[in-house]
């Protein structure tokens, strides 16, 4: 069998991670410096990729090499994980992650700047909802298959979370923001209540309590952001800077909480990604015909497979496995 090889993408995020390390080091040469310049200049994807890395952790400007890194840090970066569980692929953010614990370690950055976390948690979802606390008094209820990533700084707090579904009552600290972010986007809070789900680049954040901002990681400077009150929900489309703003029911869109899913006449195409983390083989929509037929109900997420199984009585459909998944055609 041919070795394997990094995709295209991987490699670029690996570069990226590998001159945010380089940059910091003391003894960093002019030369260095213009290297990393050539690299930026190489591919438009290098220079938006090393700036992707460096936001994720909130690390300033004195990753630019023009920038002398401040004094060690007041104190080590803590790890702590969750009991072992298969987390999905977040490529970017675990880098991200070995990034600011080997800066924090091995490189002269300060928390006491507020360039590195101070502390740095990982919690692993599972195949079922599980409540976590966080160093700062907040509460999350992680949904299945969720992974999150929590960085406390001296000035902020900060998640990662890439792919899954979580609800965040977080612990009012006006000196300290608590800002969630996704692949494409960042929610801001000081102390509130609300949900957030993000799958491949999408995004929906409902809000119960208090008041947030959602905007695109892309969002130019001076673009307002979406602000929501209590009962509304913003919506990000896949690779969308502009987001929409309608008003839900808080109690529907959380009751994966009590274990139920509730479809009120949604189509296949919005109910496919949010049945598919709890099914022992995910749905495939086959094309946009079966995507627009609508489905409504109040569903136990430990029953997903049989209602699954069901659908071909109650819809004109079809349900094939291919590849792994289980294709849903028209019929």
């Amino acid at each position: 069998m041919p070795p394997s090889h990094p995709s295209d993408d991987d490699r670029v995020t690996e570069e990226a991670a590998d001159w945010c390390l380089r940059l910091q080091a003391e003894e960093v040469s002019d030369a260095d410096r213009a290297a990393f310049e050539r690299w930026c200049r190489d591919d438009p994807r290098h220079a938006a990729e090393f700036d992707a890395m460096r936001e994720l952790w909130g690390l300033s400007a004195g990753l630019r090499p023009r920038v002398t890194a401040p004094p060690a840090p007041a104190r080590p970066v803590e790890a702590v994980r969750s009991p072992s569980v298969r987390a999905p692929k977040q490529r970017r953010w675990a880098l991200a992650a070995c990034v600011a614990a080997v800066l924090a370690v091995g490189w002269p950055v300060g928390w006491s700047f507020g360039v590195l976390p101070g502390r740095v948690d990982v919690f692993l979802g599972g195949d079922r909802h599980r409540v976590v606390d966080l160093p700062d008094g907040s509460t999350v209820d992680l949904n299945v298959r969720t992974t999150l990533f929590y960085a406390q700084f001296r000035d902020r707090r900060s998640v990662l979370m890439d792919h899954g579904e979580a609800y965040f009552a977080v612990a009012s600290d006006a000196a300290r923001p608590f800002t969630v972010f996704t692949a494409a986007h960042r929610v801001r809070v000081t102390g509130t209540r609300f949900n957030v789900w993000a799958n491949d680049g999408e995004l929906a954040v409902t809000l119960a309590e208090g008041a947030v901002t959602v905007s695109a990681a892309a969002a130019a400077a001076g673009e307002e952001p979406l602000r929501l009150t209590p009962g509304q929900q913003g919506r990000f489309a896949r690779d969308s800077r502009f987001g929409s703003v309608a008003r839900v029911d808080p109690a529907r869109v959380l009751s994966w909480r009590e274990g139920k899913l509730v479809f009120d006449d949604i189509t296949l195409a919005e109910a496919v990604p949010l049945l598919n983390p709890y099914l022992a083989q995910p749905l495939r929509l086959a094309d946009r015909r079966v995507g627009a037929m609508r489905i409504g109900g109040v569903y136990d997420v430990a029953d997903l497979d049989r209602v699954v199984a069901s659908l071909p009585r109650v819809l004109p459909v079809t349900i094939a496995a291919k590849d792994g998944t289980l294709l849903l055609s028209a019929r």
